[in-house]
């Protein structure tokens, strides 16, 4: 021990000395009766009680106790099964999105980057490469006003550069005329693929 704490032990024994001599009334009404009165009627009603009836007691409970093991507890209530949600698909999920985005900038900026990255990965399969910064420029790629500012925002922006009360974003584009556009990507692709 540190000496710090013999000095703490010390001086807490001096001071439970000095009140042991004042408090010893209360002491003695409110924690030394109370328990000795307990411990005087625990005594007496062991004494009183046949023996046969506390191993009587005791082997009843040591047979319910290795029979419940091994029979089925009536008392245990039945737990209902967690039935488990299979995971939502891209599709389902980018679906859910979209259904959330009029919550705010950031559900709309994150339904914005996934068309995004859908986008670049149409271009990508033209044969066009995306650098670190990601610019959509291909041949065949005409987008409809707005929706080339739109993906780009997604892609290269952050929710965080449009604030709260921000009421002109280019995450204001109909979310459905970027799909159409992207689904008439995919057919040209398609198309020149055949």
């Amino acid at each position: 021990m540190t000496r710090r704490r013999l000095m703490v032990l010390f001086l807490l024994f001096i001071l439970a000395a000095l009140l042991a001599f004042p408090l010893r009334g209360v002491v003695f009404a409110y924690i030394i009766a109370p328990l000795s009165f307990i411990w005087f009627y625990l005594v007496y009603f062991y004494n009183v009680i046949p023996q046969q009836f506390f191993w009587f007691f005791i082997l009843l409970a040591a047979a319910y106790f290795s029979l419940g093991s091994l029979l089925e507890n009536p008392f245990k209530r039945k737990r209902p099964r967690r039935v488990r949600q299979q995971e939502m698909g891209e599709v389902e999920m980018l679906a859910q999105w979209i259904k959330d985005s009029k919550r705010g900038v950031y559900s709309r900026w994150r339904v914005s980057r996934a068309l995004g990255l859908m986008a670049t990965g149409i271009l990508e399969l033209r044969g066009g490469k995306s650098g670190r910064t990601r610019m959509l420029k291909g041949k065949d790629w005409n987008p409809p006003p707005g929706v080339q500012e739109y993906l780009e925002t997604g892609l290269n922006g952050s929710f965080a550069d449009y604030p709260l009360s921000a009421s002109n974003t280019p995450f204001e584009v109909d979310v459905e005329k970027v799909v159409a556009f992207l689904e008439s990507q995919l057919e040209m692709n398609r198309d020149n693929n055949k």
